[in-house]
């Protein structure tokens, strides 16, 4: 019995002597965030509803230029007097057409 003993105390002692080498754990790639939708002003959104739909607002597609760019009468009124003013836009008859960007 002493034997046994002496025994299960070496393998007990040389168990703690010896080190456990655990693997780490592998670095967890951080998500890239999703990019965020920035609202764009109602100026922007015109320019890119109208430049989508042929560079000119006429009464055919009036209807559709206000609700792709999401604007009210009053907002179109505002953002097609700056445009001209800003030299980006002009009255072409009985159409608006936009005169920079992708429609030059």
């Amino acid at each position: 019995m002493k034997r046994f003993l002496i025994l299960a105390a070496f393998l007990g002692a040389t168990a703690c002597a010896v080190p456990i080498v655990l693997p780490l754990p592998l670095p967890v790639p951080e998500a890239e965030p999703e990019p965020m939708d920035v609202p764009q002003s109602a100026k922007a959104r015109f320019v890119s509803s109208v430049e989508a739909n042929g560079c000119s607002l006429t009464s055919a597609n009036t209807d559709v230029i206000m609700s792709d760019a999401v604007l009210s009468r009053e907002d179109l009124a505002r953002v097609m007097t700056d445009l001209r003013s800003e030299g980006r836009a002009e009255i072409d008859g009985q159409a608006f057409r936009l005169t920079s960007g992708a429609c030059a």
